[in-house]
């Protein structure tokens, strides 16, 4: 293999085993056994089984809140997500071992420029993350976020409005890890890239592929992306991919789906409790009357639209009282909810 190409299997595994682990932990049995995950469903198990709640939260917020910022930065996520996720198909939801038929999200542009979105999404709702807990927070560049991220803001926000897996650092200890469903053990749950690796050994190899990126310093899946990024932008990737199955891309994509998903989520909820429900909305509004009603490939897929599903998993779960009928599909409805 070329050596550029080992670089991004590195960067392609280590991700992989994240998502894995975000699956099995908060599955249940049944989706465990067959493999068939769904991020709207593992989504709401995974509000649920943290225990999300306002009071929480807000043992961790600022009591100064720059409401302004706070939009500013989930507005840029929010656009971020919505470009590196196109095409927006009911297919994107499914993310088991199994490819789809269709390409996935991310498949209708670049795979260079899609991991580079990917990337300032996720960067953008940390941003808006760490300034909740601190709003002088310098948040133009990704050092001086991720040294706040590795160094402080975890310190305050673990378990309050930042959840596992994307609790791990590169310090991380066996004490660090969470009690995992007792199905966990079986063969069934088995990692399966790597015959016999179970979440008990990948949760205990992030960290170490974390201590990799910068030894030094404290690095965590910030880091890890800021990497992916960087060789995104100066490595042709396009033709790398070409020297092998085209199946690595369409996996990368859907973590890189993934991954945003879950932390646009913890972003979200966090300011929906910081700002309330009124003006969280109002972002969302505000987000919408200026980007998705003016692309109509946007407005006729509203439904599809990561927010909006995130949105209808709050409305469900009774994070939100409110009223969303603008974002109710006529027909289809490809959104799954769990019971509760």
């Amino acid at each position: 293999e070329a050596p550029d190409f080992l670089d991004y299997l590195y960067f392609h595994n280590v991700i992989d085993k994240l998502c894995w682990v975000t699956k099995l932990h908060y599955a249940d049995r049944e989706m465990a056994k067959k493999k068939k995950y769904r991020i709207d469903t593992l989504f709401q198990k995974f509000i649920i089984a943290n225990h999300v709640k306002s009071q929480k939260a807000f043992k961790c917020f600022s009591k100064s809140r720059d409401y302004e910022n706070i939009g500013f930065h989930l507005m840029k996520g929010w656009h971020n997500e919505l470009v590196r996720s196109i095409p927006l198909y009911p297919d994107y939801l499914l993310i088991g071992t199994l490819l789809t038929r269709r390409d996935g999200p991310g498949s209708g542009g670049l795979a260079a420029w899609n991991i580079i979105q990917s990337y300032y999404a996720f960067f953008e709702f940390v941003s808006s993350l760490c300034i909740l807990v601190n709003p002088a927070l310098d948040t133009r560049g990704h050092k001086k976020v991720s040294r706040y991220f590795n160094n402080q803001f975890l310190g305050s926000a673990k378990n309050r409005i930042l959840f596992y897996p994307f609790t791990l650092t590169s310090l991380s200890k066996e004490r660090d890890f969470p009690s995992h469903p007792q199905f966990c053990q079986y063969r069934y749950a088995g990692y399966p890239r790597e015959i016999d690796q179970n979440i008990y050994e990948i949760e205990k190899e992030l960290p170490k592929a974390y201590k990799l990126l910068n030894s030094d310093k404290v690095t965590s899946v910030v880091d890890l992306l800021y990497e992916v990024r960087l060789w995104a932008n100066y490595t042709e990737i396009q033709s790398l991919l070409k020297l092998s199955d085209g199946g690595y891309l369409q996996f990368l994509m859907r973590n890189l789906a993934t991954i945003i998903y879950f932390m646009a989520g913890m972003a979200e909820i966090a300011s929906l409790f910081a700002v309330g429900e009124a003006k969280y909305l109002g972002m969302l509004k505000r987000f919408s009357l200026d980007y998705i009603d003016k692309h109509e490939r946007f407005a006729r897929n509203k439904y599809l639209i990561p927010a909006y599903i995130r949105l209808r998993s709050y409305k469900h779960l009774g994070l939100i009282s409110a009223p969303i009928d603008f974002i109710i599909p006529s027909s289809g409805d490809a959104i799954q909810f769990i019971s509760v």
